[in-house]
């Protein structure tokens, strides 16, 4: 007879544990951000839609959104593959999905491009988990069970903010029109962090070759 072996879900401790270093917290700030942006937004595309056109169905955005995300989600992977640089691959995914969030109130008055923005909005959004995984991953494989529960963990308490935050600020009369481009703001926001954990990387890889070499004239002095 054959057992599956389980194991239990990393606990908080660890997961705060992770949190307490530098880097991880940085790529977890970027997963939040993204989470605020994205799932937030997706809460009150009904609202966007009621407020910017007369659709008479939110199905076919709804579906638009769907398709680009399935389409993003099997994608990612090859191109964290074929590009081996996750960390570039992120900015790009968030510079896309910032534009798409951006360009929603202007192509809902056309027919035909109305559902582009969703489609890569979607690709996007489904896509932003992979290389954050990856990254975290090959700072932390000792401790993959928590890594992934932590990056899940990030993305849904985003999401939750982000529902929240839309509510609090159409509530202080915000127009739900300017929706989209408070969202992509938010995505720029993580775009900037990513861009510092980029830069941080290559600083640090300056100075320990900096380093390196000022020992080696030492030594050889």
């Amino acid at each position: 007879m054959i057992g599956i072996i389980s194991f239990p879900p990393p606990s908080m401790q660890q997961r705060f544990a992770m949190m307490a270093k530098e880097r991880v917290a940085a790529i977890i700030s970027v997963t939040f951000i993204t989470s605020i942006a994205s799932l937030g937004l997706y809460t009150y595309i009904s609202t966007i839609l009621d407020n910017l056109k007369d659709t008479p169905s939110l199905a076919p955005y709804l579906w638009a959104w769907g398709i680009g995300g399935v389409i993003g989600s099997f994608s990612v992977g090859y191109f964290i593959d074929r590009t081996a640089r996750p960390k570039m691959l992120m900015a790009g995914i968030l510079t896309i999905m910032a534009f798409a969030m951006f360009c929603i109130p202007f192509a809902l008055p056309f027919p035909m491009r109305s559902f582009l923005p969703f489609v890569l909005w979607g690709a996007m959004g489904w896509a932003s988990q992979a290389p954050q995984q990856h990254e975290r991953l090959r700072y932390q494989p000792e401790h993959d069970a928590a890594v992934v529960a932590l990056n899940s963990s990030a993305n849904y308490l985003g999401s939750a903010v982000g529902s929240s935050l839309g509510g609090i600020v159409l509530r202080a009369g915000l127009a739900p029109s300017s929706l989209p481009f408070a969202a992509s703001c938010l995505v720029l926001a993580a775009l900037l962090v990513q861009c510092l954990i980029m830069f941080s990387k290559k600083v640090s890889a300056y100075q320990n070759l900096r380093n390196k070499l000022i020992y080696e004239k030492q030594f050889f002095l």
